[in-house]
């Protein structure tokens, strides 16, 4: 458990330190009129870490009669090459957002997200349950393929914000 832990902290720390010095025209500018804003792929990661606290919990409520698939989750997350369509209730709304309210919403959801992490008290259990919900890509996830999964999808993420990033110094 302290490894993931150490990851969301990397993982974190990597994306903040990408948001550092952007103004918030340019944290709220748009590639174009299909792509997300930097605020809003940052939306979009706190709101999936907090609704993954929240799944996380759920599986820890299941009965311990799981049996995961073997899913290659860091090879399909990362690979950016994949374009993968978020649920609904996932896409950040257009409103801008300053640095100071993303950098809140970031560490409000990791708080939640740590708080279910250490809200674990056999960690044997994790490969054993399962959220009743299906992830909206890999279908049926056991708990710990969801934990594993959250700091990989902000890793993804980072790599948008790099690739925004670029196209906003073009621009």
């Amino acid at each position: 458990m302290l490894e993931i832990k150490e990851q969301v902290s990397t993982t974190r720390k990597e994306l903040l330190s990408l948001l550092d010095g952007l103004s918030d025209s340019q944290l709220n500018w748009k590639p174009n009129e299909n792509a997300w804003s930097i605020a809003q792929i940052v939306k979009h990661v706190a709101t999936l870490e907090g609704t993954a606290a929240q799944i996380i919990q759920l599986g820890l409520d299941q009965e311990p009669n799981f049996a995961p698939s073997d899913i290659p989750l860091e090879k399909m997350i990362l690979d950016r090459s994949k374009k993968f369509n978020a649920p609904e209730r996932l896409h950040p709304l257009a409103e801008p957002k300053t640095l100071e309210q993303l950098k809140e919403m970031l560490h409000n959801s990791q708080e939640q997200f740590l708080s279910a992490l250490n809200s674990i008290k056999d960690v044997s259990l994790l490969d054993k349950t399962a959220p009743p919900r299906p992830h909206p890509v890999f279908g049926q996830m056991s708990t710990n393929q969801w934990i594993l999964a959250v700091p990989l999808h902000e890793q993804r993420h980072i790599k948008q914000i790099e690739e925004v990033k670029e196209k906003l110094q073009l621009s």
